[in-house]
C-alpha cells in the first residue's frame, strides 16, 4: 500500500515535469532565468539527481547522442539536451524510479545518502522533496518566459 502511494506521487511529478518541459519554446529552453538557472540546466539537475538517488550504474546518453553526464552549471550551451532528450531521459527514469520503488524495503537502513534520512524511506521523500523543489524552479522559469501566462501543469497532470 505504502509503495503505490509514493509510486503515484513520483507518477504525478513526472507528468508535471512533463508538461512543464513540454511548454517551453525552444528559444526560452535555453535562454530563461540567469547562468545556471535555466530550464535546460534546472531539468538535467533533476535526472542526474534521480539517476543518483536511486543509484542506477547505467550509463545514460540523450536521444540526440549529446552527454548526460556533464555538470549542469557549466556545460557549454550547445551541449545542453533539447526537450525531446529531456523526455525521453525522463520516460527511462521514471521506469526505473517506479522499479526502485516496488523492490525498496523501506525500513532498511539508509547507508549511502545519510543527509537524507536514517531508513530508505527516508532516501525516497527526501527524492521527492528534490524533485517538486526543482520543478517548482522550472515552472517559475516557464512562468518567465510566458510573462505570467504559463498554464498550471499542477492541474494538468491530474489529467
Amino acid at each position: 500500500m505504502l509503495k503505490d502511494e509514493f509510486i503515484e506521487q513520483y507518477r504525478h511529478t513526472w507528468r508535471i515535469l512533463e508538461g512543464v518541459v513540454t511548454d517551453f519554446d525552444d528559444e526560452s529552453w535555453l535562454h530563461t532565468g540567469r547562468g545556471a538557472m535555466t530550464p535546460a540546466r534546472v531539468a538535467v539537475h533533476i535526472l542526474q539527481g534521480v539517476k543518483y538517488y536511486i543509484e542506477d550504474p547505467a550509463t545514460v546518453i540523450f536521444a540526440s547522442g549529446k552527454s548526460f553526464e556533464g555538470d549542469w552549471k557549466t556545460v557549454k550551451e550547445e551541449e545542453l539536451p533539447s526537450q525531446d532528450d529531456i523526455l525521453t531521459c525522463m520516460n527511462e527514469l521514471e521506469a526505473k524510479t517506479e522499479k526502485w520503488l516496488l523492490e525498496m524495503d523501506y525500513d532498511s537502513e539508509n547507508s549511502s545518502f545519510p543527509w537524507a534520512g536514517k531508513t530508505k524511506l527516508g532516501a525516497v521523500i527526501f527524492l521527492l522533496r528534490h524533485n517538486v523543489y526543482h520543478i517548482g524552479e522550472v515552472c517559475s522559469l516557464l512562468n518567465e518566459s510566458k510573462n505570467g501566462e504559463a498554464e498550471d501543469n499542477w492541474i494538468k497532470a491530474f489529467s
